[in-house]
């Protein structure tokens, strides 16, 4: 029952965890929070005035009950402070939240999870790395935390995902609101295969403020934290700030220089950031056995079950820079009828796959 009272005493000081901390200190559990007299709690929180007015106004048991009612309805776990499941590395940071929200399972503590972040408007070149680098490790133990955002956030759920791996997208809203909401069925595929969590209540719409609260999340969830690309007054910038200020790794995809998405990973990198170009990269730092061969062995056997005209072109594909039709038609001095055909088929068995106004990559 105590986790109750606790998750009420998260909405009503929500961003105000101190606070919160300081009243259980001076109660002891937050269902004696709940009962306390008014005079007892304004003394506790002193100049804190508006706050003592919401805890006061939200005292309601039936209320408690309807929340409870609304999280089994809709699968919802909560998960306070001081609950056996709540993660161990979110704890450490400076400002944790008393509570969260969870839908889906919750992977365990002992399992590395690192955040992958970056733009929005992301270039093909960073979207391509990030899949690259995530899927890899989906081959691993390993997690991948983001924030469901467009670009770079989405490619690294999608890329974990795709390689067999877990992820967790913490959310600037509730678990049960999608944002944006063109990620309804990615939201649905992270919940199969690992969670949605946020420390906002059920309903919560995304506000733009939600979302620093939501980057000191990531970065306390994550043992280290890479980012693919930022630029010079990005968002991203803010979680990796966070992760350092926290005392968490992260590690950075180089860019074009010339690029204004590579302006603040470059910075970050100025600034001794390490640099980042492969999966191998991060499993080093976690000190997780990862053998490159086996994915070289992988792409071996594929050539081994192509035709000659299959393989040709299949050897000129590559895992991080996209190749055209017409490129390969040129290369190859062959129709781009004839290579057409042969990059449908090597598609539809799953041995490359088509990004979107760029060309073609391996799988």
């Amino acid at each position: 029952m105590e986790e109750t009272y606790l998750m009420w005493l998260a909405r009503v000081t929500l961003h105000n965890t101190k606070k919160a901390f300081q009243l259980l200190g001076r109660f002891g559990t937050a269902e004696n929070i709940f009962y306390a007299e008014p005079e007892e709690i304004r003394s506790a929180l002193g100049n804190a005035t508006k706050l003592a007015d919401t805890i006061l106004s939200q005292r309601d048991p039936e209320m408690l009950d309807e929340w409870m009612i609304e999280l089994e309805e809709k699968e919802i776990s909560f998960y306070s402070y001081f609950h056996p499941s709540y993660p161990y590395l979110l704890k450490q940071i400076y400002d944790p939240p008393l509570g969260i929200y969870v839908k889906g399972a919750l992977p365990d503590d002992h399992i590395d999870k690192i955040g992958v972040i970056g733009a929005r408007r992301c270039s093909q070149y960073g979207s391509s790395v990030a899949y690259r680098i995530t899927k890899d490790l989906g081959q691993t133990n390993v997690i991948v935390v983001s924030g469901m955002a467009k670009g770079i956030d989405a490619v690294a759920h999608k890329g974990i995902m795709d390689g067999g791996g877990k992820t967790i997208a913490v959310l600037g809203c509730g678990v049960d609101v999608c944002y944006p909401a063109e990620n309804r069925e990615l939201m649905e595929r992270i919940i199969e295969n690992g969670c949605v969590l946020s420390e906002y209540p059920p309903g919560t719409k995304a506000v733009p403020y939600h979302f620093p609260y939501r980057n000191r999340i990531i970065s306390g969830l994550s043992k280290l934290i890479v980012v693919i690309e930022a630029g010079k007054r990005s968002g991203t910038l803010i979680t990796a700030d966070l992760a350092l200020e926290n005392g968490r790794d992260v590690f950075v995809l180089p860019g074009n220089v010339t690029s204004k998405l590579s302006e603040g990973t470059n910075n970050l990198i100025k600034q001794g950031c390490p640099i980042i170009t492969e999966s191998g990269d991060i499993l080093e730092e976690l000190g997780i056995s990862y053998q490159e061969k086996e994915k070289t062995r992988f792409y071996e056997k594929v050539e081994e079950k192509l035709e000659p005209e299959e393989r040709e072109i299949y050897e000129k594909i590559t895992e991080a820079t996209p190749v055209t039709a017409e490129e390969l038609s040129r290369m190859l001095e062959k129709p781009i009828q004839d290579i057409q055909y042969v990059l449908s088929l090597l598609e539809i068995t799953g041995y490359i796959r088509k990004l979107q106004q760029a060309g073609y990559v391996r799988s």
